[in-house]
């Protein structure tokens, strides 16, 4: 194998990490360096020999299928590399034993054979509890049987794929965890905001980019969390960095309050929350900004009322009209129907959530999901 197909490959390697289709790319480009029929890279279950993270290229989903189901257990050459040292890789023309009573087996003469393989070379390249993470290929009769050197060559890229797969792994969960956060955001009623270790915006629910959007006070600034106020702009970034020391345990857990004022209403409540960091996660800061406009009325999400108490269609709209401050009168003539409808479907309501005053049942209704989860309708 040239050095610069070698370059090549372990340039690929480390494109894996971030690639949505991860290690794909590289067992393609490896089959074709290698001069292999098929590849194969997996973590496999050393006891129940489960398989998890399958790449492969050369290889029909059926026999992938039935080689997790039935036959993985069987594989002599796998068994082989589970025993051996990591890190090495073995091949089944050099290192399996009694070549003649290999081919007796029912996993060569089912499973290999069909497939037209003739030889397989394989590796495990990391092993964490329980799992193992296996590089196999395989080569068919058209080609040549493995070599002492086809294995020292493939060897030199084991450390890269040791390192790439713990990135790709660390990778995941970032990502995971980021994009898990961003879409609870997202079905949250109050405007709510993510901000790293220095006060820039990574996210932003719905609620919070029309906040934004409407010219409420607060502004980006090149990604900054900014407010046209200097004092409160002020006192907004030092409570964000309070957060943000708060969020790896070095100050206050406690949220941190600032107020917006306004010539003409309430002022804006910002709340700077720090969002806990595991000691020794290696990750940075944040803090949660969550904002509370006390003239805007309570959006309550009325399909969610509808599950929650088994409400009507008719009861929920009412009661969400009730939460947005509306009378009973009022409700009945926004939405087309008799106060005395109305006020019979108002007493049903109470039977259902347990209450029987009009303050009451607001009160339980802004403390339940609907409200929180007022954006899940929108």
């Amino acid at each position: 194998m040239k050095q610069s197909t070698m370059d090549a490959l372990i340039g690929s390697v480390y494109a894996a990490v971030t690639a949505p289709a991860g290690f794909q790319g590289f067992v393609a480009e490896l089959a074709e360096a290698a001069q292999a029929s098929g590849v194969l890279m997996f973590a496999r279950h050393a006891a129940s020999h489960e398989m998890a993270g399958v790449w492969m290229h050369g290889m029909e989903q059926r026999w992938l299928d039935s080689y997790a189901l039935e036959y993985a257990g069987e594989d002599v050459l796998a068994s082989h590399i589970a025993r051996a040292p990591i890190a090495r890789f073995y091949a089944s023309n050099l290192d399996v034993p009694e070549r003649a009573h290999y081919e007796q087996l029912r996993f060569y003469r089912e499973w290999v054979q069909p497939q037209g393989m003739a030889y397989a070379a394989g590796c495990v390249i990391l092993h964490e509890g329980h799992w193992q993470t296996q590089v196999f290929l395989q080569r068919s009769t058209s080609h040549a049987p493995f070599s002492r050197r086809d294995m020292v060559q493939l060897e030199r890229l084991v450390p890269h794929l040791q390192r790439a797969t713990q990135m790709r792994q660390r990778f995941a969960e970032l990502q995971l965890g980021r994009q898990l956060l961003a879409s609870s955001l997202d079905v949250l009623a109050m405007p709510a905001m993510l901000c790293d270790e220095r006060g820039r915006m990574v996210h932003c629910n719905r609620s919070g980019r029309a906040m934004l959007d409407a010219g409420c006070g607060i502004w980006l600034d090149g990604g900054l969390l900014r407010a046209r106020s200097e004092p409160v702009a002020r006192r907004l970034a030092l409570e964000l960095q309070s957060a943000v020391r708060a969020s790896h345990g070095t100050g206050s857990a406690l949220p941190g309050v600032v107020l917006l004022p306004r010539p003409d209403r309430s002022p804006l409540m910002l709340m700077v929350t720090p969002l806990q960091v595991d000691a020794g996660s290696g990750m940075p800061g944040a803090a949660l900004v969550v904002i509370y406009d006390p003239a805007c009325a309570p959006n309550v999400a009325a399909g969610v009322l509808r599950q929650l108490f088994n409400l009507s269609a008719a009861e929920a709209a009412l009661a969400a009209a009730l939460c947005s401050g509306l009378s009973v009168d009022e409700a009945a003539g926004e939405r087309g129907t008799t106060v005395s409808t109305a006020r019979s479907q108002l007493k049903s309501i109470f039977n259902k959530t347990g209450t029987r005053r009009q303050v009451d049942l607001v009160s339980l209704l802004l403390a339940s999901p609907a409200y929180f989860l007022a954006q899940s309708e929108q």
